[in-house]
Formats: C-alpha cells, structure tokens, sequence
C-alpha cells in the first residue's frame, strides 16, 4: 500500500512495516500506527517515525547512543509488559529549534521499539533522566 509523508512523498510500505503503539505518543492518542523512515547518509542517527494515517505527523527520533551523556535508562517489568520482554530499540523524540544547533531530545520519556512483535510504546522513566537536553551541545559547555 501507498501511503502519503510529511518529509518522503508517497511511499510504498508492507502491513509488516507498521509498527503499532500499545501506548501512544503522548499528546496523540488517537494515532498508534506508524513506520519508520531513513536516510542512510545519517548513519542511523536520526529516524523519522511517520503516522500511517495523518501524512502531516511525523517525529524526528535521535539514536541515544549518539549523546555525550551515558544514557542506559531501567524498564521495570510493568513497562516490558506493554510491548514485551524484549526492547530491541530505544529513541529519544528531538525538538528541532530553528537554530538546528539549539535541537533537544527528551531523555525522560523515550519511545522503545520491540520490532520483532512491530509494538512500540513511548513511556515516562522514574530515572531522573532531563525533558531537554541539548543535543548538540559540546561537552565543555554541558559542564558549566
């Protein structure tokens, strides 16, 4: 099936490339189906995760992996419960400012992917993990 994107076109997708939110994105409940979309120059630093049903919303996602801070938040058993045991990704949602140096992902509230059973959830940690964290910010200004 065809389905038209924010920042793609019209794109070709399978039903396997829909992954579902058992707990959506906050603020967007009535939207739970989306894929996931690349650009393979950004080496997986940033993933698009586009609504299958509304062409105009679509998230931009940063690899944790990427921060200059440690980032290896704990999933209590209840929140492996709502997609499964197995967390094979975790993103973090970015807020592109409009100077692209200024952008920042929430560290609090990351979205995890069991891509195996295609569920995802976006969840709020109890670790103490900042709501904005600049995200290209150097590590010498990180300290001030």
């Amino acid at each position: 099936m065809k389905i038209s994107t924010k920042n793609f076109g019209e794109v070709e997708i399978s039903e396997n490339d829909i992954i579902t939110f058992e707990q959506p994105i906050f603020g967007f409940d009535e939207y739970t189906k989306y894929i996931v979309l690349m650009d393979d120059s950004l080496n997986g630093e940033f993933i698009w995760l586009q609504s299958v049903d509304e062409p105009d919303l679509c998230f931009v996602l940063a690899n944790p992996d990427n921060l200059s801070e440690k980032y290896s938040p704990h999933f209590t058993e209840d929140v492996k419960s709502i997609i499964g045991e197995k967390i094979d990704e975790v993103w973090l949602v970015m807020v592109i400012a409009d100077d692209f140096g200024q952008s920042t992902v929430n560290m609090r509230s990351p979205i995890i992917m069991n891509l195996a059973q295609r569920k995802a959830a976006q969840i709020i940690l109890e670790d103490n993990y900042p709501l904005r964290y600049k995200l290209f910010e150097s590590e010498k200004e990180e300290k001030k």
